[in-house]
């Protein structure tokens, strides 16, 4: 059985249907990493549902495509992040994406991409990640309707598939 209800309490886009998608895949997967985690909505599903351990990488200063946030609230967003996962296996790793792969010792068997949605960060994320995986893997992402991440995805695989009623792309490793 899935539980959602503690992420559908934290802001974020991510859609239920989304939310749902990532805490049926987390519940056959030990070790997954997110890049990309803002507030944590959908770090907490993929928490309250994993058989093991959530690496959260991210720099934890927000989206860089929106003008909103103030420097204030953006310097908030890491501790706001930490109380929304008081309770789960989430190992917070403070870098960026661009660091991050060689940071992690362990192979993952499941990976979710949702940091920059700019073409060559998406590309970057996607290589170095997929160079990471273990057989049987999932390699996964959000904001499949944005250009550079269906670019970055299209160049690196061709075919890849979309889970249904959501903007999640998957690839299976």
């Amino acid at each position: 059985m899935i539980d959602i209800s503690r992420a559908l309490t934290i802001d974020g886009w991510m859609q239920p249907e989304e939310l749902v998608w990532l805490a049926e895949q987390a519940q056959r997967r030990k070790f997954i990493v997110e890049i990309g985690s803002y507030l944590g909505r959908s770090t907490r599903a993929l928490a309250d549902n994993a058989l093991g351990i959530v690496y959260a990488i991210d720099d934890w200063r927000g989206p860089r495509d929106v003008d909103w946030l103030t420097d204030e609230q953006r310097g908030a967003i890491a501790d706001t992040f930490r109380k929304n996962m008081e309770g789960t296996k989430v190992r917070v790793e403070m870098i960026s994406s661009d660091h991050a792969a060689a940071s992690v010792i362990e192979t993952p068997d499941m990976v979710f991409i949702d940091g920059d949605h700019e073409y060559a960060s998406v590309k970057r994320d996607i290589d170095r990640w997929y160079a990471k995986m273990a057989p049987g893997g999932l390699l996964c992402g959000h904001d499949v309707n944005h250009v550079g991440v269906a670019q970055a995805l299209r160049h690196t695989f061709g075919k890849y598939t979309i889970a249904p009623n959501t903007t999640i792309w998957y690839v299976e490793v």
